[in-house]
């Protein structure tokens, strides 16, 4: 009896659940303490500029030590940024814990940090998402792994924002928040050891994969897409936790607004996940961007606890849509590319880069627009907007790509 070879598509490799897993606790992790990282540095300064500069400087710093990690990557091993980036997580976390409402004098300083750490951890868990994946597999794995962070996001926030708010004090809850985060990246730390090495050294040419020439037209619009990504890669997740915050006052609600968006997700990203084929990778980015923009266009008018959940719950849907295709055309750009498999390292940090740059460019945006209007609410409206509508831009670059022309 011969085995369905669209099955076949379906099946992941068992090392592929080691990374699945991990990076599900990564995620869950990420979504206990990251959503309230920005309340916690609201709460102790009630400056929404000292909550920008915190991630300005992580933004300015990732794509330096993403091209560092990757040089180590190709010298030494993957695992070992990919360890060492877990580690650097929990000594974040670690010292949130002993700052405490001291924390937002050093918000430069921890976002320096936290973007050396980010930088070294991605630059592993690119490598790893990329090698446990092959062309045919890849919307099943990144629909798969969409949804096992998901799950995590689902039940974390709302887990976080009750020990916050039912905590005595103003800093306890946070003090748990944190101590249960470090626990969960040194669990990552130890799974980590069931993911294979690759301790091979390797030639570090990293030039080619930056600046790419005219005969690498499909990764030059890759590159040139990826400065306009900058809402979907964080800004959007910590703006709009602090603005339920501000809204409301209360952790809870920020919990349950995170869940709301994981719900939202899980769902779009197991069914892009196993519908969403190369044929339709076009049609899936045109929906996800007209459902960007309606979110933009939901809140440019009116800033309240409705329109912020609506917003949420249209950018957790768009999300997936766009991202499963955009990810998977990412990575066959790559394979069509590389003169040999173990280059993909210096493409993938590459690709950082010019997404760094875009979200500078974004968060300065998004200040100045707060600072410029004696509304300031009227500026945080205008900046979604903005983070919104670029995401048109972002498709009329790669629809140019040779996958999305054929379509």
């Amino acid at each position: 009896m011969q085995t369905d070879p669209v099955m076949k598509e379906k099946r992941l490799e068992p090392k592929a659940w080691i990374v699945l897993l991990v990076s599900g606790l990564y995620g869950g992790a990420d979504a206990l303490c990251g959503l309230f990282v920005s309340v916690y540095l609201w709460v102790n300064s009630h400056d929404f500029g000292v909550v920008c500069a915190h991630y300005l400087a992580l933004y300015i710093v990732i794509p330096f030590f993403f091209l560092l990690s990757g040089w180590y990557s190709q010298v030494r091993d993957r695992l070992h940024v990919y360890r060492l980036g877990l580690a650097m997580h929990a000594v974040y976390y670690a010292a949130l814990l002993v700052l405490r409402e001291r924390a937002p004098e050093y918000a430069v300083y921890l976002g320096a940090f936290l973007g050396v750490t980010w930088g070294i951890y991605h630059a592993g868990a690119n490598t790893f998402n990329y090698d446990m994946t092959s062309k045919g597999r890849r919307e099943y794995f990144f629909g798969t792994l969409h949804s096992v962070i998901g799950i995590f996001r689902l039940l974390a926030p709302p887990i976080g924002g009750l020990i916050i708010y039912l905590s005595p004090g103003d800093h306890l809850g946070f003090q748990i928040v944190f101590g249960l985060v470090v626990c969960m990246y040194l669990a990552c730390f130890v799974l980590s050891f069931q993911i294979p090495s690759d301790n091979e050294r390797r030639p570090y040419r990293i030039r080619k994969a930056l600046f790419p020439t005219r005969e690498h037209r499909d990764w030059r619009l890759i590159m040139l897409a990826s400065s306009t990504m900058a809402g979907a890669y964080h800004i959007f997740g910590f703006l709009l936790g602090l603005l339920m915050f501000i809204e409301t006052g209360n952790e809870a609600a920020v919990g349950g607004f995170g869940s709301l968006q994981a719900i939202a997700g899980i769902t779009t990203a197991y069914i892009a996940g196993r519908i969403v084929t190369q044929r339709t990778w076009k049609r899936s980015i045109q929906f996800a961007v007209i459902i960007l923009v309606s979110a933009g266009l939901s809140v440019v008018t009116h800033l309240s606890i409705t329109t912020l959940i609506l917003f949420g719950f249209l950018r957790s849907i768009a999300g997936p849509l766009f991202a499963i295709p955009h990810a998977s055309l990412r990575f066959d750009t790559i394979s069509r590319t590389v003169d040999h498999p173990a280059e993909r390292i210096e493409y993938l940090c590459a690709w950082e880069v010019p997404l760094a740059i875009g979200r500078i460019l974004m968060m300065l945006t998004l200040m100045t627009l707060y600072y410029s209007f004696p509304d300031n609410n009227l500026g945080i409206r205008l900046g979604l907007f903005l983070l919104c509508s670029v995401r048109i831009l972002t498709y009329l670059i790669i629809r140019r790509t040779s996958p999305l022309q054929a379509q």
